[in-house]
């Protein structure tokens, strides 16, 4: 807008001073400014956050999620005190390290290939992954990974944003492992009635035969080798009917003292583990509430599996310890190989076995007995070489 005043004489409609300079403060304030050639709008207000606004951004996202940002390479540039508490790293051991350090070992190479060829094209990646915390224990995250992308439309950071979801993946295994067992139990029972049985008819049927045979016939050993085969296949029924119709535990105040020394005993009289001894330390002088025969059944198939880990010869270390909230730690270490890292889960999967003879389900009950307990168990690396199986029994909630 132009405004012309006359060079000459008073114009009746010209503002006075003071309202003149009022005008023209107006017009400072409002940020308008009146010439005679142009008129320059007030600049719109930026849309850009400010420093303060991104700042508190960053905190409302920090204390909701696990964030992380890296470099094109993978290797990490930023973690919150979120992404520490979950991977149990302090900061310090995260920056300048890549995400393979977290690896758990579950996903495949095809799955990783997949994320990084998502990304590395300037796409966002959903998912969720199971990574490794620093003491070897698995969680899960729902991850969202987003590509900064430069002008020319390429990756130049990668920012993470995770929650945890380990509660809701353990939930879920334990739906589908209960509906496994439902289905397992529905099984047992008709192998009990339809196999069991007719398989103690034809042993004692056998054994009637061999009892007919004269000392020096040649059949005798065969009829030997048949009953022999009967009560191992017996015995797998025993371990599928015990697994699949795990009864309620029945409680009462056990020694441990004792009740270690009564399982050294059983290993002294059985002679395939004449050659193992049981070495207990630590703080065995006291009692847990469990089931004592439930509790037998776990431990001689731990013991069972470390002698035959070490072909039955060395020494079985059984150390336990206090929990500092009136339950138990119990370790079985053995010499043997180890058992191989991306085994460790599997173990405890029913028919899973890396033995050329086994049923595969004595960890397996063994899992159930303990977590029937409210208790934990978990195999690790022995120090010495060999593996460690850890069970915690926790003291029991009145």
């Amino acid at each position: 807008m132009a405004v012309f005043l006359e060079s000459g004489g008073r114009d009746r409609h010209r503002p006075s001073g003071r309202r003149t300079a009022a005008v023209q403060a107006y017009h400072q304030e409002s940020h308008v400014v009146m010439s005679s050639e142009t008129f320059v709008p007030p600049s719109p207000p930026s849309i850009l956050p400010s420093t303060n606004e991104l700042e508190q951004i960053r905190y409302a996202l920090d204390q909701a999620a696990i964030v992380a940002t890296t470099d094109v390479t993978g290797r990490i540039k930023y973690v919150n005190d979120k992404f520490c508490e979950i991977s149990k790293y302090p900061r310090g051991a995260l920056l300048g390290q890549d995400h393979r350090l977290l690896n758990s070992g579950y996903h495949s190479k095809a799955f990783i290939r997949e994320l990084w060829h998502t990304i590395a094209h300037g796409r966002i990646w959903r998912g969720e992954l199971r990574n490794r915390a620093s003491d070897g224990s698995f969680y899960w995250v729902d991850t969202t990974i987003v590509p900064f992308l430069d002008e020319r439309g390429k990756p130049w950071q990668y920012l993470a944003i995770r929650y945890d979801i380990t509660a809701r993946k353990l939930q879920e295994a334990r739906l589908r492992e209960q509906a496994a067992l439902t289905s397992l139990g529905e099984l047992a029972a008709v192998v009990a009635h339809e196999v069991r049985n007719p398989l103690a008819g034809i042993r004692g049927g056998v054994q009637l035969l061999g009892s007919l045979l004269p000392e020096d016939a040649d059949g005798r050993d065969l009829i030997g080798d048949i009953v022999a085969r009967i009560d191992s296949l017996n015995a797998v029924l025993s371990d599928l009917l015990v697994f699949a119709r795990m009864r309620a535990p029945r409680r009462s105040e056990v020694d441990v003292a004792a009740f270690l020394s009564d399982l050294g005993a059983w290993m002294a009289l059985d002679p395939a583990m004449r050659g193992v001894r049981l070495r207990v330390s630590g703080h065995a002088d006291r009692t847990i509430d469990a089931d004592a025969d439930q509790l037998r059944l776990v431990f001689s198939n731990l013991l069972l599996n470390a002698a035959q880990a070490m072909n039955n010869d060395g020494t079985i270390d059984v150390v336990v310890d206090d929990d500092d909230a009136g339950g138990v730690v119990l370790t079985v270490t053995d010499r043997g190989p180890g058992i191989p890292e991306e085994l460790r889960e599997r173990v405890f999967e029913p028919f899973f076995t890396t033995r050329h003879r086994g049923t595969g389900l004595g960890l397996p009950t063994a899992k159930r007995v303990v977590e029937a307990h409210g208790g934990e168990i978990s195999v690790l690396d022995a120090p010495g070489g060999g593996a460690a199986v850890r069970i915690h029994l926790p003291q029991r909630q009145a």
